[in-house]
């Protein structure tokens, strides 16, 4: 799927007339900002996206899931359209997860919400899991969760060189354009894709979210303060899927620095085969953009037979 000759398809430009609900919730002080589509008497799903990420990276793709799914995706605080914070925790977040599904009105919902979580946001629903886990349906973990130390993963000699009981660096002053266009231009994927993403119309869509009026003009709305405080390489959160206390699964892009040809039986072998691991071949890190449709059936095909299996659970 590519964007050679610069126009969006009629699929895109149809899912995108069909913005989410603009909402928000104080959660300790900050205000987190979601959308939503969807029938709220449908099952829930709620998608927390990458560090730097938000919420709009969604609008192409949640469209697609409403026909089925009640759909939230949230923006942690420093992300999006939510709040900053002074400092940031992994116990915030939590709160902030747990806050938005119960705004949302997900945990009111006919079943039990299905919570995924993209590259940083999968440790961050796999945490939220373990203390909140037992009132959702299930986990779901995109390209986030590391089962070993991979030369091709850029993040290992990061996170090993930092010190844990260092203060987090001073935030330095945002770099500021003078009209969105311009920062528009500019945007890139962080990490770098392993391969050529295409879909050009997406990520165009994608930047055009991710900057805020500023004086002097506009600057990223992400808070990099956040990245420090928030994200380490938490191996320990793989292997601790089978002992969540609602079902899991690991989905991976087949050409991600996170990921070899072992991800699937390696992930399986971890969790004793009770969780359900996987790659979507020629995908990157970033597969609801480079693959949108297969992002869509794999996560759907994995939210609808847990959904199957819960309702004939109840007899």
């Amino acid at each position: 799927m590519t964007d050679t000759e610069g126009q969006a398809p009629d699929w895109f430009a149809r899912a995108i007339e069909k913005p989410g609900a603009s909402a928000s919730v104080e959660v300790h002080g900050c205000s987190i900002h979601y959308l939503s589509w969807g029938d709220p008497a449908q099952p829930g799903l709620m998608f927390v996206g990458a560090s730097g990420g938000h919420a709009h990276w969604y609008d192409h793709v949640a469209p697609l899931f409403a026909d089925r799914f009640r759909v939230v995706v949230m923006d942690p605080a420093g992300c999006g359209d939510s709040g900053r914070r002074e400092t940031y925790s992994k116990a915030l977040v939590t709160a902030e997860i747990a806050g938005v599904l119960e705004a949302s009105g997900l945990l009111d919902g006919p079943t039990p919400p299905v919570v995924v979580g993209h590259s940083a946001g999968a440790q961050c629903v796999v945490r939220a899991a373990q203390a909140h886990g037992a009132e959702w349906l299930g986990v779901i973990g995109v390209d986030g969760l590391r089962y070993a130390e991979l030369e091709s993963d850029h993040a290992i000699p990061h996170f090993r060189g930092l010190d844990p009981d260092a203060p987090p660096p001073p935030r330095r002053a945002p770099k500021v354009w003078e009209n969105l266009e311009d920062a528009v231009a500019k945007f890139r994927l962080s990490p770098p894709p392993m391969i050529e993403i295409g879909n050009d119309f997406i990520l165009r869509h994608i930047a055009r979210h991710s900057y805020r009026a500023v004086e002097g003009g506009w600057a990223s709305k992400f808070d990099p303060g956040q990245t420090h405080q928030v994200i380490d390489l938490a191996f320990e959160l793989t292997p601790a899927l089978k002992d969540l206390p609602c079902r899991a699964a690991a989905i991976y892009g087949e050409r991600s620095h996170l990921t070899d040809p072992s991800a699937g039986p390696t992930v399986t072998a971890m969790n004793e085969g009770k969780v359900a691991a996987f790659t979507i071949p020629g995908t990157s890190h970033f597969p609801m953009i480079d693959s949108p449709f297969a992002f869509v059936s794999a996560i759907e095909g994995v939210a609808l037979t847990w959904l199957a299996e819960w309702r004939r659970s109840l007899g």
